[in-house]
């Protein structure tokens, strides 16, 4: 099972947390020696999504990028309620919305955040896009020396 953590909303003094697990009762953030120890899966890519969160005098958290691909034929389901995005408060931008996308050769195709059991291929990358957090406030009070990480993490 793999959780799709996403991240907290900006909050009065605070920029919001990034990729952090839900409050769903005894979960976690899996490491990536985990899932590939347990599971005929291969993570290509995990970090954290740039662009997603919401602006704000104190910004969202930002969500995570986890790619997998498939080391033998299997399957999957996911259940999400990951179509609307974070919205921001007292002036705070929304955040950007989870997406799923399978990129399987000639196949490459967004999911629906609900998909009963799905046959997957050896070699089909599955790449999980988490949601970035609302902003809080107005972002032109933001904090200038801040500024930068309300887009990208550079």
């Amino acid at each position: 099972m793999e959780i799709f953590e996403g991240s907290y909303g900006g909050r009065l003094g605070k920029d919001g947390m990034d990729a952090v697990d839900t409050l769903y009762a005894n979960t976690r953030n899996n490491p990536i020696e985990d899932i590939e120890t347990h599971l005929p899966l291969r993570v290509l890519r995990y970090e954290l999504r740039e662009d997603v969160a919401g602006a704000g005098k104190w910004r969202g958290g930002l969500g995570s990028v986890r790619e997998f691909t498939f080391l033998s034929d299997g399957g999957a389901s996911v259940e999400g309620e990951a179509t609307l995005p974070a919205m921001g408060f007292l002036g705070g931008s929304e955040g950007m919305p989870a997406k799923l996308d399978l990129l399987a050769v000639a196949r490459r195709r967004a999911l629906p955040s609900k998909v009963p059991h799905h046959e997957h291929r050896q070699g089909w990358p599955l790449r999980l896009l988490r949601p970035g957090g609302g902003g809080y406030g107005n972002p032109l009070e933001r904090d200038l020396a801040k500024w930068q990480t309300t887009f990208s993490m550079k």
